[in-house]
């Protein structure tokens, strides 16, 4: 292609003739933002993100779709680029009625995701939750005891009346408790050390996370806590019955592990000071707290017996004695937390009677709502709408009585809440012998004298005494000092503290690094209340109603101590079920929406025009799919795949301008369309418009990925996995050798549920009457070569499944060969299948050919049901090139019907090609020049099948006219690339036999843009021959008559002979009950039986059967012994896929039995006394070594006989069947 010079950025830089713009920059380095359009489509330009300025041309351009010219001068970003943009951007959200995260994170000050967490709790990734809460929150133990929960006051449940939201910090409770009573509890990674240091004022919840967050960057730090314990408020303001003690000292160890070094009766300005921080640390931290106590703030609140609430709390901690209140009476004035403690506490401490004296109405109390009902249950009383007006004392100066004023409640103060009014003459007197008041704190800043002393400029205090800095970097005006929690806030929250703590060790790690200390880009969110705010009636009728699961609690005759009051949720099943009611109010797409981040990038605000928008409900119809039209963009990707490659058309737009929107093409649901659930349309979205379907709460988490080959059809997808702890969120097409554009099907998408079975085996299980006893590997290795040993080698049969990789399925066939002697070798796949199927692959045509083709044949092919992701390639050519697709189909209503052409229904595959072939050989239209130079078996083949009836062929065809099979096979003839696809789902061997006949006999096998294109049920099926897992063909796919390879495997064996199979018919030994020990790796004979009593009734005639698969398949279920299988992640290995292209993938992570199929196979061969190769790479290398020396051989004509009727289905796959099954449950359509 030719090349031009284009000026980009003011850079002279190659462009290939008919390159886009868009595409010339990514090449270069430049991200140009785009929401319309995907590489895998043509060009659309329906978003105008994507714009840029082009020398000459009016306005800005669409870079998708201008192609570039000679000379041409393109900029790709400034100021007036940007702002056409952001104007784009803020036109989209203006519509967008959408939440990007659900309101329980947006009103969490530290930004815990909530919603992130549950999804985990759900799954029981409990490690994993407090992994993600940790990366906010150090202390989720403590703060699912004691936060004041904002996240629950937005929780939309709220809106459904059933009178609790979800039990957001019970449940982050349980996880912590489990996270930390488990033997390897979470622990983040820590940065090499950067040799900083800094010292953190206070140990409290805000110094506490400082450390915890600065530690992990790899600077060392120090806390310095004037306490004799860490802990601050948390220890010396929070009673045991809510906090124990132990869990507060188990979570800071989290911290302290981490390097954290803690300094306990260390207090700033008295034995510790500023001038030698300076000295030793890089940078300091206050984090001071605000526990300064006040009283009550009327006349006589200088009388004995009248505290601050803080300091009768801190001293009972730090004294350890608690105060005798036995016969008093205790007026707590205040209701907020505290209040709720001091009033608790003075019950627990033996008090008579204690009353809360509140000015306002309990409605307006900022205490949690929990306390304030566990203190009734103790006995507290409450004089709501009262207000102190006098402390009376007596002749001692000790408190007597307080005159209290009734109060009402007029108009809203500042804080929301209405201003309580005194009522005129409503004093009335309680007699007390105590009164705490919890009314507020403040900050004490005693050390402030000392910092200024040496400090280069004064430390900056505020109008209220506390310290003064930055709100958005907490950076004070000494640039090395940072300031944290209530110290600069004034008393607050806990979470408020940690959130600060969060801000605060940013910028300090900023400033440690020498980065300018800012605040990060403001995060763009998009909230359904930038539009309006929701209403119960917007919920209702769309979730099941479901109770909250209350909190176990000690009965309040067992509180008069200190225990924790709260129990937690008694177990698993109960957390889940809470977990359950989340609404998922945040989208699942949060990140990876590309909207989003574009808006973030170029500062776009939601609410920039305002007006009309559109609301739409959720369409969940659709067992794999759902449709959200309210974060539409009308990119109209999803409807464009679906056309252009899929070629369903199952969604379309419909309506114009701003009512325009995208729909099912065929009624309100996908359900009633052409969809075949492929997800490309899932793929494709670039917002949270279309997403999968999940069958289980989707997060949304930050996922880790592998990549592995698709284990469903021979095609060979690579796929990408994406997982949290080893559970499996959801796959997307990796662009592989066969898979180049990312394009999956819906097995690969949707069909991963198997990684996930909670039914997963893994222990061996040996089978005792009724029940199943877990064993050692070594037990069950032992007892299955004493099993094996108890008969003549030729009665035990080993049978390896098509799913299998090279490796496990090469080492089956030599444990059988040289460990058992046993010639009984192979699959219950190909189980009476003739051993030259396995020469079918060769001359095979590459997917990549498609594209030279000409012409497209489909003979047995249901491509969109068995191989999508090829029913992509041919759809492409078609619609992209228009270019003819031909289908011949035996089925009456075929799903492919819609896709092609031209359609020929027929009646039987085998006849109808040898139909065709007999035509070609009796007219004398064969390539004779290209069979004698790549063919053999022609004048056997010719005699063969010249000698069937024609008319009877003809008629089992299922065409009418010789004529019309006369003007097929002219037209096949005449077409130059003509390719012909063929599925051994739908074929029979003797079919497929014929098919490649055809190809031969026409000179277009392994021809440019011709040929035959074979795909198998299985990922490796092609496998089971190449390795000699079938009986008849060695190692190699070499018939076992061939002596010089029978030698090469011998001396690599090490071993004088192996059995040979002879002919023998393993199938018809099998069906009589020849057999006395069956080995079965990964194949479910009787669970994909198309007869299963059948097999059920030969397998139990077996003395013994052992199982190797993920779960207790139908055939595991006869066995005596099974063992655990290893997933494919769990293995790795490599696969033969169609068009024998061998591809491989690493393992990704240990197996959780301990040992993958690779290992247990090498150690049940040192059972039978063989030397094996030490791992999977040599023995790759081992099966390697025996692939065929011959150079490029003749292909046979073959004339296959009859087809035996078909025994299994779903490639004896449980993992195959159980998805079919589940995808036949729920699609709704019937396409299939």
């Amino acid at each position: 292609m030719e090349e031009i010079n284009v000026i980009l950025n003011n850079k002279p830089v190659k462009a290939r003739e008919g390159m886009s713009v868009l595409e010339l920059a990514r090449e270069n380095g430049y991200t140009v933002p785009t929401l319309c359009h995907d590489p895998r489509l043509e060009p659309f330009s329906s978003c105008f993100l994507c714009v840029v300025e082009i020398e000459g041309m009016k306005g800005l351009q669409p870079s998708c779709s201008t192609r570039v010219k000679e000379g041409m001068v393109i900029v790709t970003d400034n100021e007036k680029i940007r702002k056409a943009r952001r104007t784009v951007l803020e036109l989209m959200l203006s519509n967008h009625f959408a939440d990007c995260v659900a309101p329980c994170k947006q009103n969490c000050p530290a930004g815990v995701d909530v919603q992130g967490y549950i999804s985990l709790i759900e799954k029981g990734l409990y490690r994993e939750a407090i992994a993600l809460i940790k990366e906010v929150n150090p202390l989720p133990a403590i703060c699912g005891r004691v936060c004041v929960r904002p996240c629950e006051l937005a929780c939309r449940r709220n809106l459904l009346g059933e009178g609790a939201p979800v039990g957001i910090d019970y449940l982050k409770r349980f996880a912590a408790d489990r996270d930390l009573e488990s033997s390897g509890h979470f622990r983040p990674p820590v940065a090499p050390a950067t040799g900083k240091k800094v010292a953190v004022i206070g140990a409290g919840p805000g110094g506490l996370s400082c450390a915890y967050f600065l530690q992990q960057k790899g600077h060392q730090c120090d806390i310095y806590e004037a306490a004799p314990k860490p802990g601050g408020w948390l220890r010396y303001g929070i009673p045991e019955y809510r906090l124990p003690n132990d869990v507060l000292d188990s979570e800071i160890a989290t911290i302290t592990e981490l390097g954290v070094q803690i300094f306990c009766n260390r207090k700033l300005g008295e034995d510790l000071t500023y001038e030698s921080l300076q000295k030793e640390y890089d940078a300091v931290i206050l984090t001071i707290g605000s526990q300064k106590g006040t009283l009550v703030g009327c006349e006589g609140e200088d009388a004995l017996n009248v505290f601050p609430g803080i300091e009768f709390l801190r001293n009972m901690e730090m004294t350890g004695q608690r105060v005798d209140l036995r016969g008093k009476t205790v007026a707590v004035v205040g209701g907020g937390n505290t209040a709720m403690d001091c009033c608790r506490t003075s019950v627990r401490c033996g008090a008579d009677k204690v009353y809360v004296i509140y000015r306002r109405t309990e409605k307006e109390m900022p205490a949690n709502p929990i306390e304030v009902h566990e203190s009734k249950l103790e006995g507290v009383e409450y004089l709501f709408l009262t207000n102190p007006k006098k402390i009376n004392k007596n002749e001692k100066g000790k408190v007597q009585s307080v005159t209290c004023l009734k109060m009402k409640l007029g108009e809203p103060d500042a804080s929301g809440r209405r201003r309580p009014l005194p009522i005129e003459g409503s004093e009335f007197d309680i007699p007390v012998d105590y009164i705490l008041a919890a009314i507020g704190q403040k900050t004490d800043v005693a050390f402030i004298d000392e910092v200024n002393r040496v400090a280069p400029q004064p430390l900056k205090i505020d109008r209220w005494g506390n310290i003064e800095a930055d709100p958005q970097t907490l950076q004070t005006n000494i640039p090395s000092v940072f300031a944290a929690g209530d110290g600069v806030t004034g008393p607050a929250t806990i979470i408020e503290a940690i959130a600060q703590a969060g801000k605060a060790s940013r910028s300090c790690h900023q400033f440690l690094t020498g980065e300018p200390v800012e605040p990060p880009r403001a995060e763009f969110i998009s909230r359904k209340e930038n539009f309006r705010a929701l209403v119960p009636e917007d919920l209702a009728g769309k979730y099941v109603k479901h109770k909250r699961n209350e909190m176990p609690t000690l009965s309040p005759d067992r509180r008069m101590n200190f225990t924790e009051v709260e129990l937690g949720y008694p177990d698993e099943k109960v957390a889940a079920d809470e977990a359950s009611r989340c609404l998922e109010c945040g989208c699942t797409e949060y990140f990876s929406c590309d909207l989003k981040k574009y808006a973030t990038e170029y500062g776009a605000v939601q609410k920039t025009y305002t007006g009309e928008f559109r609301e739409y409900e959720v369409d969940f119809s659709h067992p794999f799919i759902e449709i959200d039209n309210n974060k539409c963009i009308l990119c109209a990707r999803c409807v464009r795949i679906c056309h252009e490659v899929a070629g369903a058309d199952a969604l379309g737009l419909i309506n114009r301008g701003f009512d325009t929107l995208v729909v099912p093409s065929m009624g309100e649901s996908l359900n009633n369309t052409l969809c075949e659930s492929c997800g490309l349309c899932v793929s494709s979205c670039p917002t949270g418009a279309i997403t999968e379907n999940k069958p289980f709460k989707p997060g949304p988490v930050k996922t880790e990925t592998y990549t592995m080959i698709c284990p469903y059809c021979s095609v060979g997808c690579t796929l990408d996995v994406h997982h949290r702890g080893g559970f499996v969120m959801g796959v997307d097409g990796g662009e592989g050798p066969s898979n180049p554009e990312g394009n999956i099907c819906r097995y690969g998408r949707f069909g991963y549920q198997y990684m996930n079975d909670q039914e997963r085996i893994t222990t061996p299980l040996l089978r005792q009457g009724n029940e199943w006893k877990p064993i050692g590997f070594s037990e069950a290795f032992r007892l299955i070569a004493e099993k094996v040993k108890e008969h003549a080698p030729e009665k035990t049969i080993l049978m390896g499944g098509a799913r299998l990789s090279n490796e496990e399925q090469y080492l089956i066939q030599k444990l059988g060969r040289a460990g058992v002697g046993t010639p009984h070798n192979g699959s219950f796949h190909y189980l009476g299948t003739p051993p030259e199927t396995g020469g079918l692959v060769r001359g095979i045509t590459p997917f990549e050919e498609l594209k030279n083709a000409g012409k497209i044949y489909l003979i047995g092919s249901e491509l969109n049901r068995d191989h999508p992701v090829v029913g992509f390639m041919v759809n492409q050519e078609k619609v992209l090139h228009n270019k003819p697709v031909i289908l011949c189909t035996q089925r009456e209503n075929s799903p492919m019907k819609h896709k092609v052409h031209r359609q020929y229904r027929i009646h039987s595959y085998l006849h109808f090609l040898r139909a065709l072939n007999y035509m070609i050989l009796d007219k004398g239209w064969e390539n004779r020049l290209f069979l004698n130079d790549r063919c053999t078996g022609l004048e056997t083949y010719r005699r063969e099948l010249l000698r069937q009836d024609f008319n009877a062929l003809l008629e089992k065809s299922g065409f009418q006219k010789k004529e019309d099979l006369e003007a097929f096979v002219d037209e096949y003839i005449r077409e130059q690339h003509a390719v012909v696809i063929g599925s051994e789902n739908e074929c029979s061997p003797a079919a497929l036999m014929e098919m490649k006949n055809l190809t031969l006999l026409t000179g277009k096998c392994g021809k440019t843009g011709s040929g035959l294109i074979l795909l198998n049920e299985k990922n490796n099926s092609q496998g089971l021959f190449d390795m000699g897992l079938h009986p008849g063909l060695l190692p190699g796919n070499v018939a076992e008559n061939n002596s010089s390879h029978l030698k090469r495997i011998l001396e690599k064996w090490k071993v004088k002979d192996i059995p040979r199979n002879n002919g023998t018919d393993a199938r018809d030994i099998f069906m009589k009950g020849g057999f006395r020990n069956m080995l079965v790796f990964g194949e479910d004979p009787v669970g994909c039986a198309a007869d299963p009593g059948k097999i059920r009734k030969q397998l139990g005639q077996l003395a013994f059967l052992a199982v190797q698969d993920y779960t207790l398949t139908e055939t595991a279920r006869m066995a005596q012994l099974v063992l655990p299988a290893s997933l494919p992640h769990e293995t790795g290995g490599s696969y033969t896929s169609a068009g024998h292209r061998i591809q491989e993938f690493s393992r990704y992570r240990d197996p959780v039995s301990g040992l993958d199929n690779v290992a247990q196979l090498l150690e049940l061969m040192k059972e039978f006394g063989l030397n094996t190769p030490r791992d999977a790479e040599e023995v790759k290398s081992e099966w390697m070594s025996l692939l065929s020396e011959k150079g490029e051989q003749k292909i046979s004509l073959i004339f296959a006989r009859e087809d035996n009727v078909r025994d299994f289905r779903y490639g004896v796959d449980a993992v195959t069947k159980n998805f079919e099954d589940r995808f036949t449950l729920l699609d709704k359509n019937h396409l299939f």
